[in-house]
């Protein structure tokens, strides 16, 4: 499984979601380019958020223990997911269709973290639901990308990233781990809960 996993890991994405976006400036649609940027990293900002917060915080329940929710999940729907969906549109398919892979992608990259015992299942529904709502934002807000993004384009350099990078890690949720841990003030802002 961490075959599986390693797909989604900030080694991977990171460099993908920058070479997908250089390519999508490369055809001349800017319009894409600029809202890829945009929502991928919102959706990776909102996970770190819920991280740092959690970090600080302390735990909390949602259908269970929730420490971390899962940013390789989220990784996974917003970035493969997005891309499949801005792939799925520029020929021709609807909405739906072409936001499913987004889904699909986090429940294979969240199976395989539960698999590991890296994340518990409410974990890996938050980091799902962040990741998927990136993809249905980016899907809603892009439009039909232009006839002149051709796959190879955009799924060439892409799968150079992803062969060249897979099995390398960068391990993001340690470096926001010790943030809190070295700024404490961050605990103050929740209230009771305060971190132990």
């Amino acid at each position: 499984m961490m075959f599986v996993t390693n797909f989604a890991d900030p080694a991977v994405v990171l460099p993908l979601a920058i070479i997908a976006a250089v390519m999508l400036a490369f055809t001349g649609w800017w319009r894409g380019a600029a809202l890829w940027l945009a929502v991928v990293g919102a959706t990776l900002g909102t996970m770190a958020v819920l991280k740092i917060a959690l970090f600080a915080c302390g735990p909390m329940r949602f259908g269970g223990l929730v420490q971390s929710p899962s940013g390789h999940t989220a990784s996974a729907a917003i970035i493969y997911g997005g891309l499949a969906a801005l792939v799925a549109r520029r020929y021709g398919a609807g909405v739906i269709p072409a936001f499913l892979p987004a889904p699909m992608a986090a429940a294979l990259i969240g199976f395989s973290r539960m698999t590991l015992d890296a994340h518990t299942l409410p974990e890996v529904v938050i980091g799902g639901l962040v990741g998927c709502a990136g993809a249905l934002a980016l899907l809603l807000l892009a439009g039909t990308p232009p006839p002149r993004l051709k796959l190879p384009r955009l799924l060439g350099p892409a799968l150079v990233v992803v062969v060249v990078m897979h099995g390398y890690q960068l391990h993001a949720e340690a470096e926001l781990h010790a943030l809190v841990v070295h700024y404490r003030w961050i605990a103050s802002f929740c209230g009771a809960r305060g971190a132990p």
